[in-house]
């Protein structure tokens, strides 16, 4: 069977769901696809700061989402092996005003879930659950994508394509010069704990070569706790358990932070960090590459679901505004986004260098983060949750 749509999008993730809204937002009709059926609660949480927030609030979606999310009241720093709270950041109602935008944190099921009926719901987005793409080809008029299904085969022939189909794209086959995924050598743990505190904070527990990330998700009596470790692995999807070695180790160091009984009993999966080189190509004539397909970076500065929101969101600003014309729309878009993404990476790796001191760096990064007035660290975060993209 053969369809025709103007743009097709591979991967109904948060990137190409955003994506699919705005080019339907400005007129366009879209089919999206991906391997799911249906919907699962995979993935952990996930924090949606004001930059990425203030685009949800442009496609309609924000309230949806706040109303089963939660607003935690303070973004913390501490020392894990000590339990001591380095930078304590209230995230007050001043502060959010001059952001212009909630932070909120959820489930990562909750916000794709808003996403997902929302596409749904749209007249002019075609969603196709169940549709695996295993052929890409690409002539100077139009992209072709087979794919694969339990009812057989749906050829789909489109002007422009997106690929938002994650780090293992298969998009991305199709884009010469395109960067490819490499294991980071870390691995993310992901488990949901109790915790008898009302405190909502945002906490990263800092550890000699890894850290743990708690805050609160579904209610403020659950816990979604991340920890950060050294190793590898060949899994490519949240495994249903994992070997308790290099956790082990880590939580060993840990018995100090808050809450730690509950996390130690919780029963933990674990996803391998892999990344993808921002410097890569994003796009070819006709097929244009946007979150984890593009630039895969690991969740040091917590801006994962952000840059896919981002990516997102301005893919349907450039392509809604000449949608005849990838020769200048693509490009646009990766003068839009690349000094952007650039500037989160290095973010990234310079959180990820910070946290996991040891020796004579922790303490020197203990004194200096005691010492820090949490208004000075939010001031220099204002170019970080204050980004807007333009149309």
């Amino acid at each position: 069977m053969t369809e025709e749509t103007n743009i097709f999008i591979a991967g109904a993730g948060i990137a190409g769901l955003t994506a699919a809204l705005t080019l339907a937002q400005r007129g366009l009709d879209v089919a999206i696809a991906d391997a799911f059926e249906e919907p699962s609660e995979v993935g952990a949480g996930l924090q949606v700061a004001p930059n990425a927030s203030a685009v949800l609030s442009s496609l309609g979606v924000l309230d949806s989402l706040a109303e089963r999310a939660i607003s935690p009241s303070s973004i913390r720093l501490g020392d894990a092996p000590s339990g001591q709270i380095l930078l304590d950041m209230a995230i007050t109602q001043e502060w959010l005003d001059r952001m212009g935008a909630p932070y909120l944190t959820a489930h990562r099921a909750v916000l794709h879930g808003v996403l997902y009926q929302a596409a749904l719901a749209h007249p002019s987005i075609r969603v196709l659950p169940g549709h695996a793409v295993v052929e890409v080809r690409e002539s100077e008029e139009r992209v072709t994508t087979v794919l694969r299904s339990g009812e057989g085969e749906t050829v789909m022939v489109s002007r422009l394509a997106i690929g938002a189909d994650g780090i293992w794209s298969k998009m991305r086959e199709s884009i010469r010069d395109a960067a490819v995924p490499r294991s980071t050598g870390r691995i993310a743990w992901r488990a949901i704990a109790p915790t008898a505190s009302d405190a909502k904070c945002v906490t990263a527990w800092m550890l000699p070569k890894g850290h743990i990330v708690t805050y609160p998700v579904r209610n403020a009596d659950t816990l979604n706790v991340v920890a950060i470790t050294s190793g590898t692995s060949k899994q490519g999807d949240w495994a249903q358990s994992a070997g308790a070695g290099p956790l082990a180790r880590l939580l060993g160091e840990a018995r100090s932070i808050d809450g730690f009984a509950a996390i130690e009993k919780a029963n933990w999966t674990t996803w391998p960090l892999n990344a993808v080189d921002p410097a890569g190509s994003w796009h070819s004539a006709r097929i244009l590459l946007i979150g984890d397909a593009a630039h895969g970076m690991e969740p040091f500065a917590a801006q994962g679901a952000a840059m896919a929101i981002e990516d997102g969101y301005a893919a349907g600003i450039c392509i809604g505004n000449q949608p005849d014309e990838p020769a200048k729309s693509f490009p646009r878009y990766s003068a839009m986004r690349r000094g952007r993404v650039a500037k989160v990476a290095k973010r990234t790796e310079f959180n990820r260098w910070v946290y996991h001191q040891s020796g004579p760096g922790r303490k020197a990064r203990n004194l200096y983060f005691s010492m820090r007035k949490p208004a000075a660290f939010f001031t220099d975060l204002d170019w970080l949750y204050r980004y807007r993209i333009s149309e």
